[in-house]
């Protein structure tokens, strides 16, 4: 098990997806990550999309291994009192929830600085926990149009949302990077930190180039076309015999390597392709001949030879090819886990995205059910079990039967 902030204490508020995937980043390198959740169904992502066991959806399963689940009413004065005390044990505390919110749940910095001095407090929101727009509502796909994403995707008759959450899982990874260096200072100073993290601003770094050209030059990156490579002649994408070839041939040196692997040298002497700009000029019919060359055989032989050559080139994959791919069977990238809730076979997980001395950022601990260790939490602190059942009975905290 990776222990890169093994004993880090986490207290995970956040719901859906950019929250929790920040957490799970956290819980994958090591820390103790508990994941307090409202009785009453607790994370809306448990019941966003269709799962094997109820309140246990494939995105809540993805993004919430290695954490442990407290369902607690927060709303409750003795819920309130519960939670102050997590607080004052924990290391981190991380929500995700509009600005205001944690006010009203006695959750916001000010209340929990006060019980752990030294905390590291991360608040993940849509626009800031200040400002003129900061109370708007933020999902991904507002996030997306409102940092530029839209229209640097797609076409120039139709922008795009990119086609996976980028906005909440930039903004996962970028906070969960802010909390490490957090801790960091907060272990050599005894210093916390309050963490502002806006969806926005995380959009807005990940385009990185985007932006970067138009801060230097004032000019905005014209829109692309259906495939912005495609605008020199020997880059972009070939439907193949079997498959599609993916080839980034974007210089003129990657052209000559290029055209000597499929044999035709010749188009490195004719005058349509013999620099640079021509690449450009004559991309429709350098493109034309390539295409009629790489549908004779498969894209995986095409691949196979380009890569020899020197030339940058892959192969179009879905999720079903990719989770086969050598390279990750090689690493280890993804793991496994028996006897998840409502599953009959092992389910496969994906780790942080790195290894740590040869070894996979993998979880080991299956998702939790709602309120899991509701139980076990709150004898840690020293509760009863009269005071357990009495809470029970209340309604303040909920937990599985028979757990």
């Amino acid at each position: 098990m990776v222990n890169l902030i093994e004993g880090v204490r986490v207290l995970d508020f956040t719901h859906v997806h950019a929250g929790p995937l920040c957490t799970y980043q956290l819980a994958l390198m090591g820390a103790s990550v508990l994941k307090v959740e409202a009785p009453d169904g607790g994370d809306q992502m448990r019941r966003m999309g269709r799962g094997a066991a109820p309140g246990m959806s494939p995105g809540f399963l993805g993004q919430n291994a290695n954490k442990r689940s407290l369902a607690i009413d927060l709303k409750t004065g003795e819920g309130q009192t519960v939670v102050q005390q997590l607080v004052a044990q924990a290391d981190v505390v991380v929500v995700n929830m509009r600005p205001g919110t944690t006010e009203r749940l006695g959750i916001d910095y000010d209340a929990c600085r006060a019980l752990k001095p030294e905390l590291v407090y991360c608040a993940i929101s849509g626009y800031g926990q200040d400002g003129p727009e900061s109370s708007r509502p933020a999902m991904d796909h507002l996030m997306q149009g409102e940092s530029g994403m839209f229209l640097a995707t797609g076409t120039l008759e139709q922008p795009v949302r990119v086609g996976f959450a980028i906005v909440d899982s930039s903004t996962a990874v970028i906070a969960s990077s802010a909390i490490n260096a957090a801790l960091f200072r907060a272990n050599r100073t005894g210093k916390g930190a309050f963490l502002d993290v806006s969806m926005l601003e995380c959009a807005m770094t990940v385009m990185g180039l985007n932006y970067y050209n138009y801060l230097a030059t004032g000019v905005v990156n014209p829109r692309p076309g259906p495939n912005p490579l495609a605008s020199i002649g020997s880059a972009g994408t070939w439907e193949c015999a079997e498959g599609t070839l993916l080839v980034n041939a974007n210089s003129y040196r990657g052209f000559t390597r290029m055209a000597r692997a499929v044999g035709r040298s010749d188009l490195i002497e004719d005058s349509r392709f013999d620099s640079m700009p021509k690449l450009s000029q004559n991309s429709a019919a350098l493109r034309s001949i390539f295409g009629e060359i790489f549908k004779t055989n498969t894209a995986a032989h095409w691949d196979r030879l380009l890569t020899d050559a020197g030339v940058p080139s892959g192969m179009l994959k879905g999720p079903p090819e990719t989770v086969e791919h050598a390279q990750l069977a090689f690493r280890n990238s993804l793991g496994a886990i028996e006897n998840v809730p409502g599953m009959t076979e092992p389910l496969g997980f994906l780790g942080a995205g790195f290894l740590v001395d040869g070894l996979p950022t993998t979880p080991e601990e299956s998702p939790p059910l709602l309120g899991q260790h509701s139980r076990v939490v709150l004898e840690e602190l020293g509760y009863s079990t009269n005071d357990i059942e009495t809470f029970i009975r209340d309604k303040v905290i909920s937990c599985p039967v028979n757990v």
